[in-house]
């Protein structure tokens, strides 16, 4: 059996991240209650040219008073702060043929999410990957809330992607080969829709793991090569119907590279096909 990160490396970067959460300040941008200069925001509205809008760090976390001069959703439609706890609202339409949202061309659904750009990647065999999140869903029936995306030379692919569904199931999607699609579906814990939680996606020594509420590192089955990857996280709307996605993110931590804490015990799961 493989070896993991043990519960303590697993708690400590939640604790951290809650620990975080308790100082967001409701008068300010998200990119001053959060560290956004690791990230590009993708959102389901279009650009000038009719893509997909993208927000660099640069303008997510300006350096200069990013209170007021981070980016936020004009029309506080997709993507601002909570007035009441000073939360990070996320939110996806849904079907695009339905609500007429801005996607990309080799994707489904649109999409309120965080694509991890400094680093643009990283190597899957480094002592540390992980990504932590602390969020609670608000509406939305299947959302994708978080990603470890191939970098190259792989395809422009999830390897996998954690689902949250609206009657709490978490479901990891690994997929089973690099090119994409027949993800293998693997049930990875229970978190009441409506209340916070935090999770941990990471992917280091070549191993890919999972961890909720900063239990036990679940370690998962991968089916190919993937040397280099990067992190997504938000709300990537999976519904087939109409219905707006929402989340409010309360804390999102990346870390790379460092020497992992202790080993210790950890399991695999059986999965499904989908």
């Amino acid at each position: 059996m493989p070896v993991a990160a043990s519960n303590h490396a697993s708690a400590d970067t939640s604790q951290q991240v809650l620990a975080d959460s308790a100082n967001l300040d409701p008068k300010c941008r998200p990119g001053a209650n959060f560290d956004l200069t690791k990230w590009q925001l993708q959102l389901p509205i279009a650009d000038s040219r009719g893509n997909v809008l993208q927000v660099p760090p640069s303008q997510l976390s300006p350096g200069s008073n990013p209170c007021a001069n981070g980016y936020q959703d004009p029309n506080r439609a997709y993507f601002f702060t909570e007035s009441g706890d000073g939360a990070m609202v996320m939110k996806a339409p849904g079907n695009p043929e339905l609500t007429g949202c801005t996607k990309f061309a080799e994707s489904s659904h649109c999409r309120t999410e965080f694509g991890e750009v400094n680093p643009s990647s990283w190597k899957t065999a480094n002592a540390v990957n992980r990504l932590t999140v602390t969020l609670l869903a608000v509406a939305g029936g299947n959302t994708c809330i978080g990603q470890v995306f191939q970098a190259a030379p792989n395809p422009n692919k999830p390897l996998c992607e954690l689902y949250y569904y609206s009657n709490g199931s978490l479901f990891l999607g690994v997929a089973q080969a690099a090119k994409g699609g027949n993800q293998k579906l693997f049930n990875v814990g229970f978190a009441a829709f409506g209340s916070k939680f935090t999770y941990e996606l990471s992917y280091e020594k070549g191993q890919l793991g999972f961890a909720l509420n900063g239990g036990k590192r679940q370690l998962m089955q991968t089916y190919f090569s993937t040397p280099n990857a990067f992190f997504k996280a938000g709300n990537y709307n999976q519904d087939r119907t109409a219905t707006t996605a929402s989340i409010h993110v309360f804390g999102i931590d990346v870390v790379h590279g460092v020497t992992a804490g202790g080993l210790g015990e950890s399991g695999e799961l059986d999965g499904v096909d989908l």
